[in-house]
């Protein structure tokens, strides 16, 4: 297929080399996030006295054995010269970029200042970082959903300021699940300038049924899926997409297999639970089908078809992952527009014209 633009929706930089020192103010650098060699033999995030990514049950990561077959080297995570070259290497012309170390880390610590500085020194960075190649390189915003107020004024300026084009969030922050009313103003602010708020999962943090597990397979395969299934759950039975009506969401990293599978779950539920979500005001599956959720998908998914029958193929976006363990770098791009059941209308769909309306590029 020709003239195809190639949006990534999902890929990822990691902060290796950010000055920190530079980044927060004078009182809070000796609280600053460093990298350390752990007993495990790895180089893990220290922050607030503790090491990321978080162990879950006896311990993700706890060990020496490789946690997977094909580690990934490439400086392209930090490096925006050598990302570029990778982007040409698999034929994507923009990337939409979420963060990793300090990702997993910020919506669970518990000093909400070091949480705002972290936040914003980390955008500084990837706007730094973006900067190389602005019109290929788009940064999503990270905020410390602890304070939503300050949330809510960071991501103004990453937009405003620094032409980010989304905002990130956990599932869950602080106690909160993502209907609570004290983030109303974020999710406000994120309608009043038109960005999506991406629900991002990731192993290695808090997440659901991570504790039950001393396996990294066990806990990798669980969280991204069980954290989405939450997530939109939140979302729609907690009246978000009643009370904001122009606020888009997406839900990354776990694939779309459990979108048909959530929506029935939630549909039944709702036939004779209506009473106990008095905000929802439609069936689950209409607000999981509509112009506000998108998901993406993972570039091999074999029920991909199946899915986009069953929800629309208008909510799907391109996702690379890169270049994280289960990435299919240098081949994503391919493993997708090489398949014989796509047409080239949903081609164009998945791989371009969703994620251009998701990030207005």
């Amino acid at each position: 297929m020709t003239n195809l633009r190639i949006i990534d929706a999902d890929g990822h930089v990691q902060e290796r080399d950010a000055n920190w020192q530079e980044l927060l103010p004078a009182s809070l650098r000796k609280h600053a996030p460093s990298m350390v060699q752990c007993a495990d033999g790895r180089t893990h995030l220290l922050l607030e006295g503790k090491i990321w990514a978080k162990p879950s049950g006896k311990g993700c990561g706890i060990g020496t054995a490789p946690i997977t077959r094909k580690p990934r080297t490439t400086t392209g995570m930090w490096d925006p010269v050598q990302r570029i070259k990778d982007m040409d290497m698999e034929g994507i012309d923009t990337a939409v970029n979420f963060g990793t170390t300090v990702f997993l880390s910020l919506p669970f610590l518990e000093n909400n200042d070091l949480a705002c500085a972290v936040a914003h020194g980390y955008n500084t960075w990837l706007h730094q970082y973006s900067q190389h190649n602005p019109k290929r390189l788009k940064g999503v915003a990270l905020v410390a959903q602890q304070e939503p107020l300050e949330a809510a004024k960071e991501l103004e300026r990453c937009v405003k300021e620094l032409g980010f084009v989304a905002v990130a969030v956990a599932g869950h922050s602080a106690g909160r699940n993502l209907d609570h009313p004290d983030l109303y103003p974020f999710y406000a602010k994120a309608q009043e300038l038109g960005v999506p708020v991406c629900c991002h999962v990731g192993s290695g943090r808090p997440a659901a049924a991570a504790e039950r597990f001393d396996n990294p397979y066990f806990v990798h395969a669980t969280t991204h899926a069980f954290e989405q299934m939450i997530g939109v759950m939140c979302i729609v039975g907690g009246g978000i997409l009643e009370k904001f009506p122009k606020l888009k969401i997406a839900f990354l990293e776990a694939g779309a297999g459990w979108v048909p599978y959530w929506m029935e779950r939630l549909d039944e539920h709702y036939e004779y639970m209506s009473p106990a979500v008095p905000l929802m005001k439609k069936e689950p599956s209409e607000y999981m089908k509509s112009e506000q959720v998108w998901y993406s998908f993972e570039p091999d998914e074999h029920t991909l078809n199946f899915v986009m029958d069953y929800v629309g193929e208008d909510r799907f976006v391109f996702a690379s992952d890169y270049n994280h363990g289960d990435s299919k770098f240098p081949n994503t791009v391919k493993s997708v527009t090489e398949r014989k059941n796509l047409t080239e209308a949903q081609l164009r769909k998945l791989m371009c014209d969703n994620a251009a309306r998701l990030y207005n590029i």
